[in-house]
């Protein structure tokens, strides 16, 4: 192959090499942005997660206060065991919400990071495929680099004296 050829090819393959090395470069950048946004997410719901326990937290207290005012003074056995239940009712509203409450985000917490970790998965996927063809191709050029200088010295116009 002639090296005006040869030459063409290789501009080919070197835009080639450049365009993986900026896929490469994107798919870094994609994953940065993609743990970054996974990490406010994840604070932002871990703020949320705060703010719901906080209020089931105040309900609980707020309706433990009104019990104990609704029965302060009472003496006789059936007011205090009527008492006692309602505070045991409370007692299990309240471990139940924080459960519901505590279920629910365990299971946000769960699909994003589900949804983190295939996007994850996908571009490293991707990283490779493009770190294999860019290999390649710079294989390719290299091999095309030296085809070149051997056609140049085999054409070159030789002097003898």
């Amino acid at each position: 192959m002639g090296w005006a050829a040869l030459s063409l090819r290789k501009m080919t393959l070197k835009q080639r090499i450049n365009n993986l090395e900026q896929r490469l470069t994107t798919i870094s950048q994609e994953l940065q942005t993609m743990y970054d946004s996974s990490s406010y997410a994840q604070q932002a719901a871990g703020v949320e997660q705060s703010q719901a326990l906080a209020s089931i937290m105040q309900t609980y207290q707020n309706n433990t206060s009104t019990i104990t005012n609704n029965y302060q003074g009472a003496t006789d056995s059936a007011a205090l065991a009527e008492y006692n239940t309602k505070l045991q009712q409370e007692q299990l509203t309240y471990a139940y919400s924080k459960m519901v409450n505590d279920s629910m985000f365990t299971a946000k917490s769960q699909a994003m990071q589900d949804a983190i970790n295939q996007s994850e998965t996908q571009l490293e996927l991707e990283q490779e495929q493009v770190e294999t063809q860019l290999e390649a191709a710079r294989a390719e050029y290299e091999s095309l680099d030296k085809a070149v200088s051997q056609d140049i010295q085999q054409g070159a116009i030789k002097l003898t004296a």
